[in-house]
């Protein structure tokens, strides 16, 4: 299978006053990307450009597979997003949120296969609860497994190990090491022990 390749060129992102950020470029086919940086230097900015849900101030961020650019229905559903404020419907329960996204998607959305994304971020037994009812670090492993729904190549996670206990930590350390050997895993994180050993990183906020 073609990897796909997430290229971002010349980036820079301006709210009001001086960029958070300006001629940022990357590369990733495959491996860990750690992105780094204080409060307020734009990793959860640039995570978000990288997802396509907001614009940069100027520069590209592509998808390439097989050499060629991916675009529309195709792009959205190469890229896995989740970030803290990733929320759901607290009234739906976890796996019916999980179906609900895989069908607005335009994919298949079956509770009978859903159900084991959840029970293997340890949610196993509370996919039938409603999402108002978990604590911090369960809905942190909902967003992660709302990362995975898709089944996408390119994994944006920011700050992905925040109000998790050991066993989440565990679990979606695993579940990094996996997936950067096929594609890249891009994390946000203010923790350096959340970033482990990246085969690539990107410091924000050293001007």
């Amino acid at each position: 299978m073609d990897r796909t390749v997430l290229e971002a060129g010349d980036l820079a992102k301006s709210f009001t006053g001086p960029p958070l950020f300006a001629g940022l470029s990357l590369r990733a086919e495959a491996g860990l990307v750690a992105v780094s940086g204080p409060n307020g230097s734009g990793k959860t900015t640039l995570l978000k450009i990288l997802a396509g849900l907001i614009r940069p101030s100027s520069g590209t961020v592509r998808l390439l597979r097989a050499g060629r650019e991916l675009t529309g229905d195709e792009r959205r559903l190469a890229v896995g997003w989740s970030g803290p404020d990733l929320d759901f419907y607290g009234e739906l329960t976890a796996l019916e949120n999980l179906v609900f996204f895989r069908r607005l998607a335009g994919l298949p959305g079956k509770p009978e296969d859903l159900g084991p994304r959840l029970s293997s971020l340890g949610l196993h037994g509370a996919g039938d609860r409603r999402v108002a009812e978990f604590s911090t670090g369960m809905k942190q492993r909902v967003r992660i497994a709302f990362a995975l729904l898709f089944d996408s190549p390119v994994l944006l996670l920011d700050e992905p190990f925040a109000g998790l206990d050991t066993d989440g930590r565990t679990r979606v350390m695993a579940m990094i090491r996996e997936r950067r050997a096929v594609g890249p895993v891009i994390i946000a994180s203010n923790d350096p022990a959340d970033l482990g050993q990246p085969d690539q990183s990107v410091v924000l906020g050293m001007a």
